[in-house]
């Protein structure tokens, strides 16, 4: 025996905001491993754009004997390139585990259990014609059933929001002219401070929608900014990137804070509730207990009347698998970005 997935669409309104999917799982035949592939569910949203929807997906275990081990849920590579799409959470026994980078991993169903799968849909333009945005989430099962359970997650967005997108009217573009790395940490003689080439490690710009007071960096508004490690590291490089939207912050006279952003870099590391300000940010060894010297300091320089401003941001390197590391973990990378606005 196989599996079956049971899917409810009670087709609720915009205003209802949440969809229920519930996936059964129906136990092997006795004796074998069972094994899934292909798609079992699909969901539609439709919603306005830069207006965030969310749906509910529950997987159940009918299995009453043995717990079902989900090694992860994440989209399927390349089919959420926008993200549009993203994972907030999965819940299981009420104990829920965040998202990192639309990724959840080792979750134990127990038998008879239920998953909760949190996913939200917030595109940045509207779709026109025949246009669908796309992708497809996999549950990962590694044990006793085998395989990839995929759910079809389909996105319109007929209208927009005013000042949607990254394009739109109120979007400040700035150009990278310069970039400066430190790794501190108190085993290494000195802070490494590294110069990137923006002409080789940079890819795009940055843009940051403005409205009145209030800011909100997008992940396409962030460049992708590739730091170089040491001979001998498992990588040869870094690709920083961000892979949700920032929460709403503030650019007022010139000066950026933005909070709560998290960074990916190559999908190895990925550190959360991180700052991004053009003001000053201060690590200790409270946070940090090998930052060299017991602190560090980094200083941004709010926008000026050449339309050059310098973010900074910073991270103290005590969550896996960078703190272990010698001469890294414990530490603080920050960096400083040189922007002019175009």
């Amino acid at each position: 025996m196989g599996y079956e997935a049971i899917v409810k669409h009670p087709f609720v309104k915009l205003a209802s905001w949440f969809l229920t999917s519930t996936l059964l799982l129906v136990a092997g035949c006795a004796g074998e491993a069972p094994q899934v592939s292909g798609i079992v569910a699909k969901a539609s949203f439709e919603t306005v754009a830069c207006q965030p929807q969310e749906k509910t997906l529950k997987v159940r275990n009918n299995n009453a004997d043995e717990p079902q081990r989900v090694q992860g849920v994440l989209f399927e590579l390349g089919t959420n390139p926008d993200k549009y799409f993203k994972v907030i959470d999965v819940t299981v026994n009420n104990k829920t585990k965040s998202a990192v980078n639309d990724l959840v991993e080792e979750i134990q169903l127990p038998p008879g259990g239920v998953m909760t799968v949190k996913v939200q849909y917030n595109p940045k333009k509207v779709t026109t014609g025949d246009e669908v945005h796309k992708t497809y989430l996999d549950v990962v099962l590694n044990g006793p059933k085998l395989g990839v359970m995929q759910i079809e997650l389909d996105g319109t967005a007929p209208t927009a929001l005013e000042g949607c997108g990254a394009d739109s009217a109120n979007a400040q573009e700035f150009d990278v002219i310069a970039v400066k790395t430190t790794l501190s940490h108190k085993d290494l003689p000195a802070n490494v401070v590294s110069d990137l080439d923006v002409a080789t490690a940079v890819v795009g710009t940055f843009k940051l929608n403005v409205d009145g007071d209030k800011a909100v960096l997008p992940s396409t508004g962030w460049p992708t900014i590739t730091f170089p490690l040491p001979a001998g590291s498992p990588i040869s490089e870094l690709e920083i990137t961000l892979p949700d939207d920032s929460p709403e912050g503030t650019f007022i006279a010139g000066e950026l804070v933005l909070e709560g952003l998290t960074f990916s870099g190559s999908n190895v590391v990925n550190l959360s509730d991180l700052t991004l300000t053009t003001g000053s940010l201060t690590i200790t060894s409270e946070q940090a207990p090998n930052v060299a010297g017991g602190t560090i300091t980094f200083t941004g320089s709010a926008l000026n009347d050449a339309g050059e401003m310098t973010v900074v941001i910073a991270a103290p390197l005590t969550k896996p698998p960078v703190d272990t590391v010698a001469q890294v973990g414990g530490g603080v990378f920050g960096m400083e970005v040189k922007l002019k606005k175009k």
